[in-house]
C-alpha cells in the first residue's frame, strides 16, 4: 500500500558490531515496510498488526540493553518527542478498538433481527439504519485519527542512532495504523479510499473495498427496496457478509489489543529510563 512517510536510506549506526537485537529490529522493519508497500487487500491488516507486535517485542529487548538505556538517558529532549508520538499511537489504537467494538455490537443486533424473521417477512430497517448511522459517526472519528497520524519529524544531526531507530519504528507503526483506520472507516465520499488506495499487481487497478463497505452497501440496498420485498438470497448474502466481517473484526481486534499492550510497555520503559 502507498505510504506517505519518507524513509531515509541508512543503516543502524550503533557500535561497530551491532547487538543482535538491533540487527533483528532492522530486519523486522524492512519486512514490515515491504509488506506495507506490496499489500493488496484488507486481509493483510491483521498480519501487519501481528508483525508490529513482534517488532515491539524486539523493542522491549532493545530498551533493556544497558548501553541503550545510558544513551537514551542523555537524550531526553529527543525521547520526549518519542513519548509524544507514542501517546498519539496509543490514542489511535484505543479509538480503533472502540470503533470495532461498536461495529461488532450493532452487527450482532442486525443478525438477531435476521434470525427472528417470520414467514419470509423481514423488517431490518431500524437495526440497519442504526448501524449505518453509527458507521457514519465512526467514519468521522476514524478520519480524524487518520489526520493525526503524522510522519515523525526529521531528526537533528546530533541525534543518536538509538533514538533514530525508535523513530523509525514509530514511523512504520504510524503507516500500519493508517491502513487500519482506512480499513475501519471504509470508503469516503471525499475519495479517501479503503486501505490507503491499495494498488493491484498491474499497478492500474485500485483494490476492492473492505467487508465494511460490502455490508454498508448491502444494508443500504435492503433499506431502499423495503417496499418491494427482500429475497431469501439477499438475506443469505447479508448473513454471510456479516459473519465474515465479524471474523475479520475479531482477528484485527485481538492483534490490536496485543499491539496496544506492547506500546504501553515500551512507553513505560522509556519513562523509567528518563526518570533515573
Amino acid at each position: 500500500m502507498a505510504s506517505s512517510t519518507i524513509y531515509h536510506a541508512r543503516s543502524i549506526s550503533l557500535p561497530s558490531r551491532p547487538h543482535p537485537v538491533a540487527e533483528q529490529l532492522d530486519e523486522q522493519l524492512s519486512r514490515l515496510r515491504s509488506s506495507l508497500s506490496t499489500s493488496t487487500s484488507s486481509s493483510s491488516i491483521s498480519q501487519c498488526l501481528n508483525g508490529l507486535t513482534d517488532l515491539y517485542s524486539s523493542v522491549d529487548e532493545f530498551l533493556q540493553l544497558p548501553l541503550n538505556q545510558q544513551t537514551l538517558s542523555h537524550n531526553q529532549n529527543a525521547i520526549e518527542q518519542v513519548l509524544d508520538a507514542s501517546l498519539r499511537l496509543l490514542d489511535i489504537c484505543s479509538a480503533s478498538r472502540d470503533a470495532l467494538q461498536q461495529s461488532r455490537e450493532l452487527l450482532q443486533d442486525v443478525q438477531s433481527t435476521l434470525r427472528r424473521r417470520c414467514s419470509g417477512e423481514l423488517s431490518i430497517t431500524s437495526e440497519a439504519t442504526k448501524y449505518l448511522n453509527t458507521r457514519r459517526s465512526v467514519k468521522k472519528a476514524i478520519k480524524k485519527c487518520h489526520k493525526n497520524l503524522k510522519p515523525s519529524t526529521e531528526l537533528k544531526d546530533e541525534a543518536h542512532a538509538t533514538v533514530s531507530l525508535l523513530k523509525d519504528v514509530q514511523a512504520t507503526t504510524s503507516d500500519s495504523l493508517k491502513s487500519l483506520v482506512s480499513y475501519i472507516g471504509g470508503s469516503q465520499k471525499s475519495g479517501w479510499s479503503v486501505v490507503a488506495k491499495l494498488i493491484s499487481k498491474n499497478n492500474n487497478e485500485v483494490a476492492t473495498n473492505s467487508l465494511f463497505d460490502d455490508v454498508d452497501a448491502t444494508l443500504n440496498s435492503l433499506i431502499s427496496q423495503k417496499k418491494s420485498g427482500i429475497s431469501s438470497l439477499q438475506i443469505e448474502n447479508l448473513t454471510s457478509q456479516i459473519l465474515k466481517l465479524e471474523t475479520e473484526i475479531q482477528d484485527v481486534d485481538e492483534a490490536l489489543e496485543s499491539l496496544f499492550r506492547h506500546l504501553v510497555k515500551s512507553r513505560a520503559t522509556l519513562l523509567n529510563i528518563i526518570s533515573y
